[in-house]
C-alpha cells in the first residue's frame, strides 16, 4: 500500500512540476501585460470553481469505453477498438491527480518567479548566456523555494487522497488513504488509527527532508 502511495505521489509530482513550471514560466516571462497575466492566471483557476469530486468524476464519461476519448480516436481511425486502460486504471488515477493538483504547483512557482529581479536576467544575457543557461543557472535556483512549496502541497495531498483512487481505479487499486477508509467502514478503528499515524509520520518525514533542502522561509 505504501509503495503504491509513493508511486502515485512521485509520478503526480513529476508531471505537475513539469506542467506547473512551464505554465508559471510562460506567465511570468512571456506575458508582458499584467492584465493578461491576471486573466490567464484566473483562467487556470476556473476548474476550482467546482468541487474536487465533480472535477474528478467528470473524467469517467470522457475516458469510458464508449466515452468521448475512445469515440473520437475511433472516428479518426487511430484505433480499431476502445482502449480499456483509459479508465479504471493507474493511468486514470494519475490523470485525475494531475488535473486536481497542478494549480497547487503553479501558484507558488509563479509567485516566486514574479519576485526574480529582471536585472539578473539582463546581466546573464549581457554575459553571453543562452536562454537555456539562464534558465538552469539563474531562474531555477531562484525558483527553488516555490518549487519546494508546490512539492509539499502536491505530495501531501496525493498521499492523503483516497476518493480519487477509489473511483478512478474502479476499486482495482488502493493506497494508504483507501486502506484507512476501509478500516473505518469496517469499524476497525485501532487498525485505522495505527495506519493513520504511520502515514502522518511518513508525510512529516518527507516534509522535513524537503525543508532541509531549501529554505522556504523566504517565501513566507
Amino acid at each position: 500500500m505504501f509503495l503504491n502511495t509513493f508511486k502515485y505521489a512521485a509520478i503526480t509530482w513529476a508531471i505537475t512540476l513539469t506542467l506547473g513550471f512551464t505554465i508559471a514560466y510562460f506567465l511570468a516571462f512571456h506575458v508582458r501585460s499584467q492584465t493578461w497575466q491576471t486573466m490567464l492566471f484566473l483562467l487556470c483557476t476556473i476548474p476550482f470553481l467546482t468541487s474536487n469530486i465533480i472535477r474528478m468524476i467528470s473524467w469517467i464519461p470522457f475516458l469510458g469505453r464508449n466515452g468521448i476519448a475512445n469515440s473520437t480516436l475511433m472516428e479518426w481511425g487511430l484505433i480499431d477498438a476502445p482502449l480499456e486502460w483509459l479508465l479504471f486504471s493507474d493511468f486514470a488515477v494519475i490523470l485525475a491527480f494531475v488535473h486536481l493538483y497542478t494549480l497547487f504547483m503553479v501558484v507558488p512557482i509563479f509567485n516566486t518567479m514574479m519576485r526574480i529581479d529582471r536585472s539578473l536576467l539582463e546581466a546573464a544575457n549581457d554575459a553571453g548566456a543562452t536562454g537555456f543557461q539562464t534558465l538552469v543557472n539563474v531562474i531555477i535556483p531562484l525558483t527553488k523555494p516555490g518549487i519546494m512549496i508546490g512539492t509539499i502541497f502536491v505530495v501531501t495531498l496525493v498521499m492523503g487522497d483516497f476518493i480519487t483512487v477509489r473511483f478512478m481505479s474502479g476499486s482495482q487499486s488502493a493506497n494508504v488513504g483507501r486502506l484507512i477508509s476501509n478500516d473505518i467502514a469496517l469499524l476497525q478503528y485501532p487498525s485505522a488509527a495505527a495506519t493513520a499515524m504511520v502515514l502522518l509520520v511518513t508525510v512529516l518525514l518527507v516534509i522535513t527532508a524537503l525543508l532541509r533542502l531549501v529554505d522556504i522561509r523566504k517565501e513566507l
